[in-house]
């Protein structure tokens, strides 16, 4: 595509998933480039501008009074999440932010609001959805292949290093807000497990009515939970149970990782099983990392009946494929496949767990 037709991209946020997973995506991107870099610290601004070769600035207004600036990716803490929207949108920019959406629903309804009466896009930058695994589990479900959904479980347990929590995996950029509740939101379920929920939905097709959550702060100097168990209740009567730790050692010291990219430097596999499962009335699914098995009594393309079949899946850049497909969409004049209602949707989810935890008793999400 040539560059007059690409989607010129405002980064603002230049911190750990901007620098390792966003910035080499969208270079990556035939219909996307990148026009400016911001962040408030000015060293983060500056060594990203020098490794993407584009102008840098600590100014928000630099960017988005721009005119060729048609688009901003917001990568920065979570509860700017919502200010620095509403100030894109404002300025005409469509907007592409990182999970969570926001750090609570009200937040999430404003930017959602604000997006739309200056028409333009908000999606969420849930890239896990392009991945190949749950793009495949999402067609065998809907194609029966282990017949109706009866029950789910996910499971995401390991160590954070130490630093990460003043300087993220790569501890590039000293920076402590995902110590504080008020910053972060949350610890391991808004920070992470909110990925796990959002593959829930789209690979199931179904949506969560009722949660009941427990999670605690067990062996880490930090505000937020770095252990939380849920149980869930799909609108079709399935169950399921969720384990999320970033605190446990002797299971996967969780390491830098390129969400999109294929990159897991100093990932170290152990005997634990951090593998999710998803059970069936004629079969199930099993997904570890990028591996998937199906079991199924039916068969089907591809899958031999009443035996384990593992896929054969390419590996892609996810983010890659996001921005792409975001795009489009602005091209197009068409909504994003991944619009800001999805990230409230999650968002509620997690909203609704935390409520859980803290009344000691299930609750409904419609309520939210």
């Amino acid at each position: 595509m040539s560059a007059e037709k690409r989607l010129r991209i405002g980064v603002i946020g230049c911190g750990e998933i901007a620098y390792t997973a966003t910035g080499p995506a969208i270079r990556q991107t035939p219909n996307a480039e990148m026009a400016i870099a911001m962040d408030v610290v000015p060293a983060a601004a500056e060594s990203f501008g020098r490794e993407f070769g584009i102008p840098w600035t600590t100014r928000l207004e630099e960017v988005l009074e721009r005119p060729d600036v048609e688009a901003v990716v917001i990568s920065t803490p979570h509860d700017t999440h919502a200010p620095l929207t509403e100030a894109a949108a404002s300025a005409g920019k469509h907007v592409m932010v990182e999970k969570p959406i926001a750090c609570t629903l009200r937040e999430a309804d404003r930017m959602i609001a604000c997006c739309r009466e200056a028409n333009v896009l908000l999606s969420v930058n849930f890239v896990l959805r392009y991945e190949p695994g749950p793009d495949a589990v999402r067609r065998l479900i809907a194609a029966g292949a282990i017949g109706d959904l009866i029950a789910v479980s996910f499971r995401s347990v390991g160590r954070k290093p130490d630093h990460y929590w003043t300087g993220g995996y790569t501890n590039r950029v000293q920076t402590d807000w995902r110590k504080y509740r008020a910053r972060a939101g949350g610890g391991v379920l808004i920070m992470n497990f909110i990925h796990n929920l959002d593959l829930l939905r789209f690979m199931t097709g179904l949506e969560v009515v009722r949660v009941f959550a427990e999670y605690g702060t067990f062996r880490t100097p930090v505000e937020v939970e770095d252990i939380v168990t849920m149980t869930l209740r799909f609108n079709n009567g399935a169950v399921g149970a969720l384990v999320g730790a970033t605190c446990v050692d002797g299971h996967i010291r969780l390491a830098p990782v390129s969400l999109g990219g294929g990159r897991a430097e100093g990932l170290v596999e152990t005997v634990e099983d951090n593998s999710d499962r998803l059970y069936g009335t004629r079969g199930q699914i099993r997904m570890q990392g990028r591996n998937v098995w199906v079991y199924s009594q039916d068969g089907g393309e591809g899958l031999v009946r009443n035996e384990w079949t593992r896929l054969a899946l390419p590996p892609v850049n996810s983010r890659a494929r996001y921005v792409e497909a975001f795009v489009r969409a602005v091209r197009e004049k068409h909504p994003p496949e991944i619009p800001g209602e999805e990230g409230r949707k999650a968002l509620a989810i997690v909203e609704a767990a935390y409520r859980s935890g803290q009344e000691g008793h299930p609750v409904e999400i419609a309520s939210l």
